[in-house]
């Protein structure tokens, strides 16, 4: 069966981390929610940050929305992950069929692919997906593409999802969660570069 490999963007292609929780913060007192500090919430996943911030899951839509809004407007500020362009350029170099499964804008990602040039080296993007709806849009994807995927991605919950829907994941540690968080829950398929992740792709694709 062919293969693709699915990276997912904030935190592993892009690094939205810092921007993304300063406008979250921003938000906490119109909100009536707590504010995070990044460096000390690395290994807690994005529900687990959630419940720490006390915020309400009604009001996580309009926040969800805030967020994108702000992130687009700061699109030219968001910064490619020097690994993350190595591992891109490697692997489409090597032949591998890449897409893109995320929960930011179809209009942030793609100014942003644009802007580094990396626009031609993806044949699928999926964009908007609800932050908590990684499950059911990887079991989608799984389907329409028929195709073997791993996937690429910074956080618990994206083991979480992929776990659900039998897919292999590569877990890198440049982005939100921290390496021991995700060993806990990725052992054995934690990378720290480039280098460690096209490794584990190859273990995974055998």
């Amino acid at each position: 069966m062919d293969s693709i490999i699915l990276f997912d963007f904030d935190g592993t292609i892009a690094d939205t981390i810092s921007a993304g929780l300063e406008i979250i913060n921003s938000h906490a007192d119109k909100f009536g929610y707590k504010k995070l500090e990044g460096d000390i919430n690395t290994h807690l996943s994005a529900f687990q940050l959630v419940k720490l911030a006390e915020i309400k899951f009604w009001k996580l839509p309009y926040l969800i929305y805030q967020l994108k809004e702000k992130l687009s407007e700061k699109s030219d500020e968001i910064q490619l992950f020097s690994e993350a362009e190595t591992l891109i350029k490697k692997m489409k170099e090597a032949g591998l069929e890449l897409g893109i499964l995320t929960s930011n804008s179809e209009k942030t990602v793609t100014a942003f692919l644009k802007r580094y040039q990396l626009d031609s080296y993806f044949s699928f993007i999926k964009t908007n997906v609800p932050i908590f709806g990684k499950k059911k849009a990887l079991a989608k994807a799984k389907k329409a593409l028929n195709k073997k995927i791993i996937y690429i991605g910074d956080e618990i919950r994206d083991i979480e999802a992929c776990r659900k829907n039998d897919i292999p994941i590569v877990s890198i540690s440049w982005g939100l969660n921290s390496y021991e968080s995700l060993e806990a829950h990725n052992p054995g398929f934690v990378a720290k570069n480039a280098s460690e992740t096209y490794k584990l792709y190859e273990l995974l694709l055998k």
